[in-house]
């Protein structure tokens, strides 16, 4: 995104579970608040507002769908394992309503690139949106899977990208080598993420030195970006999130 906003362009973050909690909060929920330290009735303006930050960081245009956040979601996860599982049986329907909003967002077949998370982890909301990823490839789109980090740099992170990968994803991955600027892009916009920090990044340290560590080791010694393609997508070479821009610099791996 960083890159694309240094040629003038401007790509667009859709969160697609950014909305308000869909009924009373469930004990797990109110766990997580005391993790990230925020007051329930605060939780969903600081969450928006880490978002706008890291928008503006990587010069890149901002949307939220109103679904809500899997903790949200009534008692469908009640613990960590579950949020990280299997997706519950009634959040079947979501792919379906994202894929009926994401979907204008796009412009005509064939125009906008577009790039879903992988799921390493397995997060239940990164999983729902890598299936609309490969829904929309059978609608004829391109899409490109990204390493959701930092899982993806997790202790056992190469085993799950590999895992992974190997369900999702049709081709080898792509790397694309980004500037230091770039780079640094992408630690300012994480570390807008103030409530997050704390606990997505236990198993690693300091954020931003694990961001530099993991970009640095997956162009092997040069800051890169990884991106799977999902049901034999192409290279990006047209518009992304519809807006017209430069061929990136993808290399084969």
């Amino acid at each position: 995104m960083a890159a694309l906003a240094d040629v003038g362009e401007r790509p667009l973050i859709v969160t697609c579970f950014g909305g308000e909690p869909a009924g009373p909060l469930s004990e797990f929920a109110r766990f997580q608040h005391e993790r990230w330290g925020l007051a329930p009735e605060k939780v969903l303006t600081v969450r928006r507002d880490e978002e706008a930050c890291a928008a503006v960081r990587l010069g890149a245009a901002h949307r939220w769908m109103d679904l809500p956040d899997a903790i949200y979601r009534g008692e469908r996860y009640r613990a960590d394992a579950e949020l990280f599982g299997t997706v519950h049986a009634d959040d079947a329907g979501l792919v379906d309503v994202l894929m009926a909003a994401i979907e204008p967002l796009l412009g005509g077949a064939g125009s906008s690139p577009c790039f879903v998370p992988l799921a390493v982890g397995g997060h239940v909301d990164h999983r729902i949106v890598c299936e609309v990823g490969l829904r929309l490839t059978r609608a004829g789109r391109e899409v490109w899977a990204y390493e959701d980090f930092p899982y993806a740099g997790d202790p056992a992170g190469r085993q799950a990208l590999d895992e992974r990968a190997r369900v999702v994803s049709r081709g080898g991955p792509r790397l694309r080598l980004v500037t230091a600027e770039q780079l640094e892009c992408r630690v300012r916009a994480i570390l807008c993420y103030r409530s997050q920090l704390d606990v997505i990044f236990r198993h690693q340290g300091d954020p931003a030195e694990a961001t530099r560590a993991y970009a640095n080791m997956v162009g092997d010694g040069t800051p890169g970006e990884r991106f799977w393609p999902i049901s034999g997508a192409r290279m990006p070479s047209t518009r992304i999130a519809g807006v017209r821009h430069r061929s990136p610099d993808f290399r084969e791996r």
